[in-house]
Order: C-alpha cells, then structure tokens, then sequence
C-alpha cells in the first residue's frame, strides 16, 4: 500500500470513529429523548383537553374540533373501549373501528395512569405516538406522527454526514501534504537506508525532506559514502589478500578449533594431491604422524615446525596458532635441498678438478727442482706440467664464465648473424685437433641462414658442442651440423659418431662437471662445464636445449634461438 494512501485510511480511521458515535448517540440517546420530549408534550395536551371539556360527553363532533384546535389526532375512547370519536376518522367509519380496550395506551390510561406506545395505526397507514390519559367518561387519547422526529433525526445525521465529508476532503488533502512534506521524505529516507543495508551503496537521499529531514538526508549521504569508500577499500584489501592467498607457491590451509578444514590455496591442494577438501579433517590428509602432531600443538597452542617428507619432495610443515584454529604452512624445500646437494657437489667437484692437475704438477716439478733429469727428461716433464696449468686455465676460465652468466652481469647484445660464418669460426678455433684425428665437418644448412645473437656467445656456445663432438668421435669419423628454421625459431643440431649416452643419463649431462665416462673426459681434456655453459648461453637468449642419444649409435645436441619477429622468446626447459 502506498504511503499517501496509508496516511489517508488513517485519518479516515480516526474521522470513522466521532461520526459513529454520533450515530450510535443519535440512535440510542436523542432519539429515545426526542420521543419522550414528545410524550410530555403529548400527556399535558391531553390533560388539558380533559380538564377544559371534563363536562361535556364524547362525541365525533368534539374529537373533530379538539383535533383543529391541537392540529393533532385526538381519539375520545368510552369506558368499555368503543371509540366515540377521533378526528382523522369519518363519522360514518366509526362503527367499523375495532374495540381499543387491548391498546396499551389506552388500557393504561383506563386504568388510571397515562399511558403511550409508538406503532404504525391501521386506520390511516402511519407511526404515530399515541399518549392516552384518564378521563371521567374514559379516555382521552392524543397522536402525532413521529415523522418529525424522524425527520430532525434524519437532517443531524446529514448535517453530520455533510460534516464527516467536509473532513474527509480536508482529510485528504491534509494527507497529500503530509505525505509531501513529511511522509514522502521519511519513506524516501527508510528506502535509501534499507538499500543501503542490502549493499547498494549507490543510493543516496539526495538531502530528501525539509529542515531536519533534510539534514538527516545529507548525514545519510554522507555516511553512505564514506561506507562506500571503506568497503571498497576492504574490497580491494581482501582481493589482494586472496590473490596472494591463491597464487603463493608455499601451501596454505586454515583449520577450525575441531581440525576442520575452512580453506586453502590451490599449492596446498597441490601439495597434498586432493581437490576440493574444505570441510575435511586435515590431518586425515598426512600419513606421517609427526604432520598430525604439529596440527594438534598448534590447536593447543603451540607453534610447530619440522621437515617431512611429501611423495618424492621435502617439505618444512608449520603449524601457527591462531584465535580459532591455526593456519597451516607447507614449503618446499626440495630445491633448497638439491641446491645444497649440487653446492657440496661443486666444491668437491672443484676440488677434486684442481688436485689432480696440481698433484702432477708437483710431482713433475720435485725432480725438476733436484736437477738430477736429463735434459730431455726435463723437457717432458716441463711440457707435461705445461698441460697441466693449461688444463687448470681452461677450468677456472669455464668457472669464471658460468659465474659471469649465472650472477646476470653478463646479457646478450644480439645482432643479425651469418650461420655460416659463425660455424667456420668455431671450427677454426679447435684445430689442428680434427685434422690431425682427420675428422670432417658436414654441414647441412642454407648458406645464407641468418641468425639474431650476440656473437661472442653463440661462437662459444657451437665451440663447446663441436668440442665435444670431436672428442667423443672416432678417429676417421665426422661430426654433422643442422640448422632449420621453423614458424617462430631456429634449431641448430651438433651430432657425432660417438658411443653414445645411457638414457638413464641424459638428465644429467648439463649439470656441472657431470661426465659420462669419466676417465674418457679427462683424458680428452674436457673441464665438465661446457654443457653447462651451452645451457645458460642459451636460455639468456630466450632458447631452448636437449640432447638426444642411443648407445652406439651416437650423440645429437640441440638448441633453439627465437625468431625475433615472433616475439615470443622461448623458455629454458632443459
């Protein structure tokens, strides 16, 4: 229902409610007073014809003349209750008119009192009031129709009708402007505020009403926008909350007082190879009772952390108390932990490298310094610590390379490059080694074949591949070099006629100082870094490298260099 309309049925309701009592009153209070009024009139008008004509009969003739003199209906009743005379009646119908000895007006009045009674006469169709009061030869009875009183009734009742509408219209009236001035600004202002609370933060009053309305509008307004300013604040805070949340690498989980998981991140879903586990028991998800331990310190209370293991990885679990529950950390430290394996490994790695050379050094040189060699004795045994420093050089030369381009000092400036030309370079540069051995180069590549590198690097990286290509080939044998290029890059292969790599080694050989045979790579001078270095050459350009062998049927490593006008360099995924 509409405020206006409301507002009108409650003045209408309060109207309704006078104008009914007026009704009731004139119902049951003037009009009963209005008939005894009536009555008194009636009972002394009779008493008075009774006393005036005490000595006179009954007849017809006085009940006619009384009845002009009082312009009422007078009716003179014998003792018996015949009707001698009435005024209203014509002469030749009195002999008609049936006994009134029963009329209890009249039976009253022959006995003694006044009596009357209200009733519709059967003589002339009408209600009338008829009053009857004793008299020497009967009674003498006196009627007026009670269309008087019924009609002053009737005019109060619409006097009050009339007056009840008057009302009504102003009522109305009254209701349009207080719905205007007052209703329509407070609805307006229930509305924005109701709007407001369900999340609307848009509505506003618009300073809606007059005087304090007004001021209360604009106090809303301003409310609601300072309410809109720290929710989206909040909103963004949370957000970013749940993107970290969702995107951290490290597992989270928050768990209720009882266990009960109430939310994680997708790492953690990860973590523990489930999905949608919110609302399980989180340590039903570990099998390693210490992983459920540190759950229940940390519903105690207590902060707990330990390493475990996850399937194939090592992780540090840590169980944080908080208000209700505790939160759950899972970090990976696998990495860390193959970190500090290849840390010792390269120590000891550089270690043993730099001993075996300068153990030979040593020993070649004490009988040097004794001077009991021959002259060619002591020249060999010059030249052999000769290949020895050399071989250290060439080692520390590798390590300074890798730490250069690992620690990002080092960054590529391409330029447009002949393959062609790079390739002669390289090969150049290891002779005499693959005349002497009389190993060929085929190539198998466009002579104009175009490449986007930084010179220096791509001339080590194919150095180090066509190095240890010729060192794996047999004597007679030749080493192949392919380049194609694709849709958004260019692969360029380096293969030998070797022996060839175990599968279950593949994985391994660009790890640092890794050798397949070992005692092979040190006799052919190698340092167990060149693959290494090929693989971050390589992957700063935005490439790719692999490696691809068969026992006995030789050995193919291959790179990617991204095709500049694709831009999409590829990613390092060895």
């Amino acid at each position: 229902m509409l405020p206006a309309r409301r507002t009108f049925i409650l003045i209408l309701a309060v109207l309704a409610v006078p104008f009914g009592l007026f009704l009731l009153w004139t119902q049951f209070e003037l009009g009963p007073q209005l008939e005894d009024r009536a009555v008194g009139q009636l009972s002394r008008t009779a008493r008075l014809i009774g006393e005036d004509f005490r000595d006179r009969p009954f007849s017809d003739s006085l009940a006619d003349r009384l009845g002009k003199i009082t312009d009422l209906r007078v009716t003179l009743i014998s003792r018996d209750g015949s009707v001698i005379g009435d005024s209203e009646i014509d002469p030749a119908r009195l002999p008609e008119v049936e006994n009134h000895a029963d009329r209890p007006e009249v039976a009253a009045a022959l006995r003694g009192a006044v009596g009357h009674d209200t009733r519709a006469s059967e003589t002339i169709a009408l209600r009338l009031l008829y009053v009857a009061v004793p008299d020497p030869h009967g009674a003498v009875r006196v009627a007026t129709p009670l269309v008087e009183v019924r009609e002053f009734l009737t005019r109060a009742r619409q006097v009050a009708a009339g007056t009840a509408l008057l009302a009504l219209i102003l009522a109305s009236l009254l209701a349009g402007l207080l719905h205007r001035f007052l209703m329509a600004p407070v609805e307006r202002l229930a509305s924005v505020i109701r709007d407001l609370g369900s999340g609307d933060l848009d509505r506003r009053t618009g300073g809606a009403g007059h005087g304090a309305l007004s001021a209360l509008g604009h106090a809303i307004d301003e409310m609601a926008g300072q309410l809109e300013e720290r929710l989206t604040s909040l909103e963004t805070e949370r957000f970013d909350l749940e993107t970290v949340f969702d995107r951290l690498d490290t597992g989270l989980a928050v768990v209720d007082p009882e266990g009960h998981i109430r939310r994680v991140n997708p790492a953690f879903e990860t973590w523990v190879g489930r999905h949608e586990i919110e609302g399980n028991r989180l340590a039903t998800l570990f099998r390693d009772p210490r992983n459920r331990k540190a759950i229940e310190s940390a519903l105690a209370g207590s902060v707990s952390r330990h390493e475990s293991e996850l399937g194939p990885r090592t992780i540090l679990l840590s169980a944080l108390p908080l208000d209700e529950g505790a939160l759950v950390v899972i970090q990976d430290l696998t990495r860390t932990r193959q970190l500090e394996g290849v840390r010792r490994d390269f120590v000891a790695n550089v270690s043993h490298e730099l001993k075996t050379p300068l153990t030979n050094m040593r020993g070649f040189a004490e009988p040097l310094a004794d001077g009991e060699l021959a002259v060619e004795q002591s020249a060999e045994f010059a030249g052999r610590i000769l290949a020895n420093v050399e071989r250290m050089q060439a080692l520390i030369d590798d390590l300074l390379d890798l730490s250069r381009i690992e620690s990002g000092v080092w960054t590529p400036e391409p330029d447009d490059l002949p393959l062609g030309g790079l390739v002669d370079s390289a090969w150049n540069s290891l002779q005499p080694r693959p005349e002497n051995r009389n190993i060929e180069l085929e190539r198998d590549f466009p002579t104009a074949l175009q490449l986007r590198a930084d010179r220096d690097a791509l001339v080590q990286v194919l150095c180090n591949l066509l190095d240890n290509a010729i060192r794996y080939t047999p004597d007679g044998g030749s080493v192949c070099m392919r380049a194609e290029r694709t849709a958004d890059h260019t692969r360029i292969e380096v293969s030998d006629d070797g022996p060839g790599i175990p599968t279950a080694q593949l994985d391994r050989v660009f790890e640092r100082f890794y050798r397949v045979d070992t005692a092979r790579s040190r006799q052919a001078g190698g340092t167990g870094l060149g693959l290494s270095i090929v693989k971050h050459l390589v992957a700063a350009h935005g490439g790719r490298v692999g490696i691809e062998s068969d026992l006995g049927a030789g050995t193919t490593v291959w790179f990617t260099l991204p095709d500049p006008a694709s831009g999409d360099p590829l990613q390092d995924t060895a």
